[in-house]
């Protein structure tokens, strides 16, 4: 039974540790946090034969399940196939076309009932329908099934992937030129296409302001993707610089907000930035709620002390 941070014995000696030694080792568990990750990529570098770019994309699908939903989209893209993708990217529809369809979203029985009517009478899901299944024959794609998505709507996330792939702004090369946390974020700013700029889901109520992503949930995304997979590139080129960049980009971060970081915040521990928020993720995720102290670099520093 997994405890909770409020019960580890070592946080009742926390507020003895000095500055110094606690950013220490918060700067080891967020390298730490970097490297596992990594090996997550690595996988998915096998999975892309080698491909970097086709990688890169993959990372940043599953990244955009923003923690619940990860699983699921980390399995649509295993199946998304790239090369129907890279033979179409002069298309955003038929871009659409192919992850909604893998995705098992233009089954009709995903749309919710009250919106099904007008979704099947609209020119823009009969488009990418008649897209889909002449790409699905071409290519031979499989597809997840719709039930796999739960309740949740990732609609407007696909979409935003979509535009992302269209817009050809995130590549290997474009990550690793950027020099600041600002050129990065605007290499997340691609414009919807028109349906999906007003609407949540197929035959939803036309909404305003669907365009841009919140500046915080880019942020996420540079975090879980541009950083470790910059880490990673790094390694495979034996390029130093490309490794401490992608620590330092943490640094320059702002700290994430969920309850893990609030509760280790309430007992003294406080994330000034997306480094320290990491590292206090791993440290709460891979040594507290799996009882290795003995292992656990903040447990063997209060032994010692």
């Amino acid at each position: 039974m997994e405890k909770a941070p409020g019960t580890q014995p070592c946080l009742r000696t926390l507020q003895g540790i000095s500055s110094l030694s606690l950013h220490s080792i918060l700067s080891r568990l967020a390298v730490e946090r970097i490297e596992e990750k990594a090996a997550r990529i690595e996988e998915t570098f096998t999975l892309s034969k080698g491909r970097w770019d086709d990688t890169l994309f993959r990372t940043l699908i599953r990244s955009a399940g923003f923690g619940i939903q990860s699983s699921i989209f980390q399995e649509w893209a295993g199946i998304l196939n790239m090369q129907a993708l890279e033979k179409h990217r002069d298309s955003s529809l038929q871009i659409e076309a192919v992850m909604f369809g893998q995705a098992g979203l233009l089954n009709e029985e995903s749309i919710p009932h009250y919106y099904r009517a007008g979704a099947l009478a609209s020119s823009y899901y009969k488009e990418l329908l008649r897209e889909y299944k002449f790409l699905k024959n071409k290519f031979s794609l499989s597809e997840l099934p719709y039930t796999a998505w739960g309740t949740a709507s990732p609609h407007l996330r696909i979409a935003r992937l979509a535009a992302l792939f269209f817009s050809r702004k995130l590549s290997i090369s474009s990550i690793s030129e950027c020099g600041t946390i600002t050129a990065l974020r605007r290499l997340f700013d691609a414009p919807l296409s028109a349906y999906w700029s007003n609407h949540l889901c197929f035959g939803g109520t036309e909404t305003a302001g669907n365009g841009s992503m919140k500046s915080s949930q880019t942020d996420v995304l540079i975090i879980n993707t541009v950083v470790p997979f910059l880490y990673l590139y790094g390694k495979h080129r034996k390029d130093e610089q490309l490794c401490s960049r992608a620590e330092d980009l943490l640094y320059g971060l702002a700290s994430e907000e969920n309850g893990i970081i609030r509760r280790w915040r309430e007992r003294g521990i406080n994330a000034d930035c997306a480094a320290h928020s990491q590292a206090i993720i791993q440290l709460d995720k891979q040594y507290c709620r799996q009882h290795r102290c003995a292992e656990c670099l903040l447990g063997r520093y209060i032994i010692i002390e």
